[in-house]
């Protein structure tokens, strides 16, 4: 198969459907007696590499491979190889489907392709078999690569994207219970465990198994659970926290059930308190430092994750070829409003401000306070048009809005805006400093308008 500068310009879809054209019937339909007759092999060589993979014991079960998984992935390799020219859109939306529901249970396209090197070997050795001539081998070996490779290219994509979403729906959770009083929680659930431990040692001191209590079943054990998984999700002392909770649970229950408290117990426990007890204010000051990311005035994003966010979004938009933009906004005459009405009511004003930016943009946007009165907005996957419509929204919605103080005054605002969209540039700064030039010139054009860089 030759591939000349033509087949680099075409799109992913185009260069699929070339390589299937391109490919001799007969290596086709050599591959498709290949699955036909030794799928299930193939697939058993897939699941034999991944069962035994530590990453794959949180979502896979023996039982559940035999039954569904298996038959679901020998009738993906069917589908695969008896592939026509123009099955390319159909297998593009059965890899994005697939890739979906890897996002769901969180397989990782590294823990796929691991996986699917097995498939690969099984094909491979089952080509050499097939085909007689060295040519004909050569030809299906490349074959079957490049349709598992392009398949994989659109799984991943998928995954990519659908993983990206729950990730913002977890970091939404997470911001909106970072915006509860951190303090008192710590204290409260400090307060439950004191009170469960104190309850369990008095109940192996006076030797009453039959009323110990465990820790899931406790105040404590609730909150960690369902609160507590979306405040410390993904952290490792919650994980580590969770599967100590589990092993003294498994001991209380065994030691309910034989009505005996076995010798040393009560010391055992009491080291398991003190150590639950360190983990627990470890978590709590984990998500304290992660609250320091938030402006504490105005609930924005701090600059401190700019970059971050930035270079995800860079990242995302080169290997999905997806645009976002940025709005760089700043309040008009805001030194005007600190030295008229004091720095309370200039404080109101931004609230006012970044709440009004909040409530306006969508769940998977990002907003930053950049500077003293000047928020930055990173709208993700969409165009210049898209984000010059969502910034005069927002300045049309300031202009209408009344600001009513704490002091009984009311206050018209109005805001500048500087509009630049991405285009490829990898540069962080590169992006920032042309929206900072669209704003510049917003300003200097009478301010209370919209400015796309050019």
């Amino acid at each position: 198969m030759f591939f000349d500068s033509h087949f680099n310009v075409l799109s992913v879809e185009k260069q699929w459907e070339y390589i299937i054209a391109q490919t001799p019937a007969s290596i086709r339909s050599g591959l498709r007696d290949i699955v036909s007759e030794h799928g299930r092999s193939c697939v058993q060589s897939f699941y034999a590499a991944l069962i035994e993979h530590p990453n794959a014991a949180l979502f896979l079960e023996k039982d559940m491979i035999e039954k569904r998984l298996s038959g679901s992935l020998q009738a993906w390799l069917e589908r695969l190889f008896p592939a026509q020219e123009n099955d390319v859109p159909e297998l593009i939306a059965l890899q994005k489907h697939v890739g979906e529901i890897h996002a769901r249970l969180e397989i990782s396209p590294g823990l796929v392709s691991y996986a699917f090197f097995f498939i690969k070997v099984s094909l491979n050795t089952f080509i050499t078999q097939k085909f007689e001539t060295e040519k004909s081998q050569i030809e299906a070996i490349l074959y079957c690569q490049y349709m598992i490779d392009f398949a994989m290219k659109y799984m991943n994509m998928a995954y990519n994207s659908d993983f990206r979403k729950k990730i913002e729906q977890d970091q939404s959770f997470r911001m909106l219970s970072l915006g509860q009083d951190l303090n008192f929680e710590k204290e409260t659930q400090k307060t439950t465990f004191f009170d469960w431990s104190t309850q369990a040692l008095f109940c192996l001191c006076e030797q009453r198994p039959e009323n110990l209590q465990t820790i899931g079943e406790s105040q404590f054990g609730l909150w960690m659970s369902h609160k507590g998984h979306g405040l410390f999700k993904g952290m490792e002392d919650y994980t580590l926290l969770q599967s100590m909770v589990e092993k003294i649970d498994l001991r209380i229950d065994d030691i309910r059930k034989k009505q005996e408290i076995p010798p040393g117990f009560a010391l055992v426990l009491k080291n398991n308190i003190y150590d639950l007890t360190l983990l627990t204010n470890r978590l709590f000051q984990g998500v304290e430092a992660l609250q320091s990311g938030l402006d504490p005035l105005t609930k924005a994003l701090t600059r401190r994750f700019l970059d971050v966010v930035l270079q995800n979004e860079i990242t995302f938009s080169l290997t999905n070829d997806k645009e976002f933009s940025l709005i760089l906004i700043d309040i008009d005459h805001f030194k005007q409003i600190n030295d008229e009405h004091g720095h309370l009511i200039g404080d109101e004003t931004l609230r006012f401000i970044a709440e009004l930016l909040m409530n306006t943009i969508r769940s998977n946007d990002f907003v930053f306070r950049y500077g003293g009165e000047e928020f930055l907005i990173i709208l993700t996957e969409r165009g210049q048009d898209e984000a010059v419509a969502c910034a005069e929204r927002i300045r049309t919605t300031v202009k209408q809005s009344i600001v009513t103080t704490s002091t009984g005054n009311k206050l018209r605002l109005t805001i500048s805006a500087g509009v630049t969209t991405f285009k490829g540039e990898t540069k962080i700064n590169t992006l920032i400093t042309q929206a900072d030039r669209a704003l510049y010139e917003a300003k200097i054009a009478g301010r209370n308008r919209i400015v796309t860089f050019q």
